[in-house]
């Protein structure tokens, strides 16, 4: 049995979140958002829509497993998508609504306070991506002019993450450090993320900074 993919839901804030994009990279995110949906093709994006695609990848995770459960005939047994009790015969009265947990970000230094923050909570029939702020958008525009190669790693940052940094940090120290790290020729090879080695670097060079500690 053949389960390629003919279809997939394209969500209203993709395109919102697409709308300060030039021509030519709305044209690549449409492609790698639909070559991923439809036949699991990693984008080669970088700059901007690189980030952005890392913000919409778990929406199309999420529906993608869908798909996956329902050429299979439903979720598995145990599975939050599963609409049969272990009596097959007999329907939960009650459906718990679909909570499906992407963990991003992993790292091998990660510690709990921060990795319950990297998890993106996507309700059934209720995905949406929030509107990138200005803030945000310049953040990556400098990030291509003068981090080429800290947009070469694999898992780029997303705006709660650069929002965590700058409440601890200032945007001034976030920019040495990165710019630290995009000398470190090797960095897209050796790093897996680029939130937690920034995390890593600025508590090296400022010292661990908490929330709502008063520094």
């Amino acid at each position: 049995m053949n389960n390629q993919r003919d279809t997939f839901v394209f969500y209203r804030s993709f395109k919102e979140s697409m709308q300060d994009l030039s021509d030519t990279d709305k044209l690549l995110m449409y492609e790698a958002i639909s070559d991923y949906s439809l036949d699991m093709k990693e984008p080669e994006l970088s700059g901007f829509p690189k980030a952005l695609f890392t913000l919409i990848r778990p929406i199309l995770d999420s529906n993608t497993q869908r798909w996956k459960n329902g050429c299979r005939g439903g979720a598995p047994k145990g599975n939050k998508n599963n609409r049969y009790s272990k009596n097959t015969t007999e329907v939960q009265s009650k459906v718990n609504q679909n909570i499906t947990e992407v963990q991003t970000n992993k790292d091998k230094d990660v510690d709990k306070d921060i990795n319950k923050e990297s998890i993106i909570i996507l309700k059934k029939d209720n995905l949406s991506l929030p509107p990138l702020s200005q803030d945000f958008i310049n953040f990556n525009n400098w990030l291509n002019e003068n981090c080429p190669f800290v947009l070469k790693v694999k898992t780029q940052m997303t705006e709660p993450q650069y929002l965590k940094l700058v409440s601890l940090y200032s945007k001034t120290e976030l920019c040495d450090v990165l710019q630290a790290l995009n000398n470190w020729k090797d960095f897209p090879k050796k790093r897996t993320t680029v939130y937690f080695s920034a995390l890593e670097e600025l508590r090296k060079k400022f010292g661990e900074r908490r929330a709502n500690n008063g520094k």
